[in-house]
């Protein structure tokens, strides 16, 4: 029987979140995706092929009426701790948070996934990683042997860890990034694009450079 999806999103992470949702179907049809929630747009216009059905704060009503979801509203890397903070207050049931893997990414023994999980094109992991709940990897993003990547953690696009890496929950890992093997990353930091990361980050910090540096500690409103 096939599932009923609601995307929460729209522009960027909602939009990619629904082309691998359209991908996997094209293997084993399992979802209908029935349109956004998103606080962008009206009620009856569209992202794309789809419509927007209501806002964001909706979602626990399409919850409720049986509806998968998969939330992409925290992938906003300086907001992201306040975001989650609005997700969680939901609280929502694991089992209704959809997971998204494309076709094409290389997911090797032993990786353990969470729930509403987002795992785009050629993404590859390394035997034996955790992927936490909530986890969004991108394009080419590479996650080494056991490590573990924590709730709402982001990886973007050839972004790469290092064998035993922790990446603690809703940290930000930015693009053609790398961190060293054994490396801790604190929770809801940012990594800058680009970054070299050879020693631990604390939490709520901005790293960035080539090796990576601290710039500044982020500010939670």
């Amino acid at each position: 029987m096939k599932k009923r999806l609601i995307i929460v999103g729209g522009i960027g992470p909602g939009q990619i979140a629904c082309s691998v949702f359209e991908d996997m179907n094209k293997i084993n049809e399992e979802w209908i995706i029935e349109g956004y929630l998103n606080d962008i747009k009206e009620p009856g216009e569209y992202f794309g092929k789809y419509k927007v059905l209501g806002a964001s704060n909706e979602v626990v009503d399409y919850v409720n009426k049986g509806y998968y979801i998969h939330y992409a509203l925290h992938i906003n890397a300086k907001d992201k701790f306040e975001r989650v903070k609005i997700f969680k207050g939901y609280n929502i049931p694991l089992e209704a948070n959809a997971t998204a893997i494309h076709p094409s990414a290389y997911i090797m023994e032993g990786t353990k996934i969470g729930f509403g999980v987002l795992i785009a094109p050629y993404a590859i992991t390394s035997f034996g990683p955790t992927i936490g709940n909530f986890c969004h990897l991108y394009s080419g993003a590479f996650v080494g042997h056991d490590s573990i990547v924590q709730d709402f953690s982001t990886l973007t696009a050839r972004s790469v860890l290092g064998a035993r890496v922790k990446v603690n929950e809703g940290a930000h890992i930015g693009l053609n990034s790398c961190i060293r093997e054994d490396i801790t990353i604190g929770k809801y930091s940012i990594v800058g694009m680009g970054s070299v990361i050879i020693k631990n980050v604390d939490d709520f910090s901005i790293i960035a450079g080539n090796p990576g540096k601290f710039i500044k500690s982020l500010k939670l409103k």
